[in-house]
């Protein structure tokens, strides 16, 4: 089995706010940071009624993850990256046309009620299985929160992502293990350490 990585990645512009989400925001400020994002040309990706399923989406993780007894410190939880993905800053990621920038910090950071995770990224995880176009790419861990130590779980039996999703065509949108952080006071100590 491969090792599974101890360190989760947070990718953000450089010279933005890092570790924000957008869903704090209200309608109308979050609505003009993407089509601010939409004019620069960098969030080709961003669609019409974008925001409403990125809430719906959260909804989910944060409802999931109390069903499993967890007490998330945040409404909205920051997003990381199991281990890596610098696929994010290739030709077509999510930051090729933006200056891209990462942090690391190590999982050990966090206890049990401040670390989601979904494989692969939330959003695609929670579409896949409720939508027709979705059934050809489906697997058992699709539209499902885990706890770290059910992460670990999944991992032993399907492996990491790696790079399957450039050559097999059901792996397409399982490019990496999303990690969802629900407290950002280990983070803030971490930074100032």
């Amino acid at each position: 089995m491969q090792d599974i990585p101890d360190y989760l990645t947070h990718y953000y512009e450089e010279g933005s706010i890092r570790l924000k989400n957008i869903c704090d925001s209200d309608n109308v400020e979050a609505q003009a940071i993407l089509t601010s994002l939409l004019k620069t040309g960098q969030r080709t990706w961003l669609h019409p009624g974008y925001l409403e399923e990125r809430r719906e989406v959260e909804a989910w993780l944060y409802n999931d993850f109390v069903k499993k007894g967890k007490k998330p410190y945040l409404q909205h939880p920051l997003y990381f990256v199991l281990g890596e993905h610098d696929d994010l800053f290739q030709k077509g990621g999510f930051f090729s046309k933006a200056n891209p920038s990462k942090l690391t910090i190590p999982i050990s950071l966090f206890d049990s009620d401040m670390i989601s995770f979904t494989y692969p990224d939330s959003m695609p995880s929670f579409n896949i299985p409720r939508t027709k176009r979705g059934k050809p790419y489906l697997k058992s861990f699709h539209g499902q929160v885990f706890t770290q130590n059910e992460i670990i779980e999944v991992i032993k039996t399907y492996g990491l992502p790696g790079d399957k999703w450039k050559f097999c065509e059901v792996w397409r949108y399982d490019r990496f293990i999303e990690a969802q952080v629900w407290d950002t006071r280990p983070i803030e100590k971490f930074l100032k350490s």
